[in-house]
Parts: structure tokens; C-alpha cells; sequence
């Protein structure tokens, strides 16, 4: 399993490296200059009993070719723990989310692992949130598909952030059929989207389906 930054192993529930105050990955400026044009907001002071709901915000649709061919993993895989911390971000501290993941299927790029960390921005410290408009949010319990890229540190992130992101929900059938993700922004500008030819496909037609793309 890949840790944050290339961190110790010491594990704080169960999840992360001891909290010490670490330099700022070198790539990491890279990631948040392209999810800041989606709308990161500045950490909100308000409490987890009322959470402000994120607007709505717009985006360029993503290809299915293109988020496949972005991604370093795809997998249908089942989000067990998260746990929000500080990360610095270039010159600015911000809160990322740390979810274990249980993968149920390697669709693409297996490595033999059968859990994986993934790292998305946004999430609550104490008293404290920032939210991060057009982010994936993984649902505790919530199988899901989902296409991931490994960064330069080798931490994995969710590729296009919402647009890598289909949670399951089983059909009157039983059949389990792929959603788009919940904080999904309004797409503009691909009528070949991938969450236009992903959603609500039973599970074993979109992984031939992206398979297909895949070769």
C-alpha cells in the first residue's frame, strides 16, 4: 500500500503516519492547480451540525477514452475508513481525506493488492471543513467503480475527480447498476462523457465496456 509523501509506516487508526509536521510534497502545487478550476473553497468555520451544502459548479466533460487512458487503476472496490487531516499544499494548509478501500474486482492495472489508500481533497478536522466542489466523496460502505492515478509520490487519487467516480446501487433486479457520483458537477462540452456512457449500466457491462476502450 502507497502512503502519503512517501511517509513512515507508524500507523494512526489504522490508517496514517504519526502526525509530524512534514515539508509539502514537490508535485503537489501540480494537483490542487487543476482541481482549483473546479472551486476549492478556503476552509469554512462552521460547525459538523450544520454543514453548508457546496453550489453547484461547472466542468468540462471528460471522454471515457480519456479517463481511461488517465488512470493507473481502475477497480470496483468498497470505501471501509476515512481520516481527514492538514496537508500543505504548495504555500497553503488544506484537508484531505485518507479512505482504505477494499478492492472486490481489478478491473484494470492489478497489482495484488487487495486494499488500497486513496487521497481526496476536502473533509473535516474537528470543528473545521473544506469542501472541494466536483470532488469524488467516497461513501463509507459504498461499493463503488472507480479510476484512479498514482501522483509522482505514488499516492493514488480519484482521475477527474467526480468523473472517476460511480457509486453501485443494486436494480428492482437485484442487478447492481453503476450511478454518478453525488458531488458530480454540471458537465459542459462532451456529448461522448464518460458518466454519459457509464451511468446506470449494469456492473459487468461497464467493465467490458471500459476494458474495451482500454485495448
Amino acid at each position: 500500500m502507497n502512503w502519503p509523501c512517501g511517509g513512515q509506516r507508524g500507523l494512526r487508526s489504522g490508517l496514517f503516519p504519526a502526525p509530524a509536521r512534514r515539508p509539502p510534497c514537490a508535485n503537489l502545487r501540480a494537483d490542487m492547480n487543476r482541481r482549483q478550476t473546479l472551486g476549492l473553497m478556503g476552509t469554512l468555520l462552521a460547525g459538523l451540525i450544520a454543514p453548508r451544502l457546496a453550489r453547484a459548479t461547472t466542468a468540462r466533460a471528460v471522454a471515457l477514452g480519456d479517463l481511461v487512458r488517465r488512470s493507473t487503476r481502475i477497480a470496483h472496490a468498497t470505501p471501509l475508513e476515512g481520516s481527514s487531516r492538514f496537508e500543505d499544499i504548495g504555500d497553503t494548509r488544506h484537508i484531505v481525506t485518507y479512505t482504505r478501500l477494499r478492492v472486490e474486482d481489478p478491473i484494470f492495472g492489478d497489482t495484488g493488492e487487495t486494499e488500497i489508500l486513496v487521497r481526496t481533497l476536502g473533509g473535516h478536522v474537528g470543528e473545521l471543513g473544506e469542501i472541494v466542489h466536483g470532488e469524488a466523496q467516497l461513501a463509507l460502505n459504498e461499493s463503488c467503480v472507480v479510476f484512479l492515478r498514482a501522483n509522482a509520490d505514488g499516492i493514488e487519487q480519484v482521475t477527474e475527480m467526480a468523473q472517476g467516480h460511480y457509486p453501485l446501487l443494486a436494480d428492482s433486479g437485484g442487478a447492481l447498476r453503476l450511478q454518478a457520483s453525488r458531488n458530480m458537477p454540471r458537465l459542459v462540452g462532451n456529448p461522448g462523457a464518460a458518466v454519459a456512457q457509464l451511468a446506470n449500466l449494469r456492473l459487468p457491462d461497464a467493465r467490458a465496456l471500459i476494458l474495451g476502450v482500454k485495448r
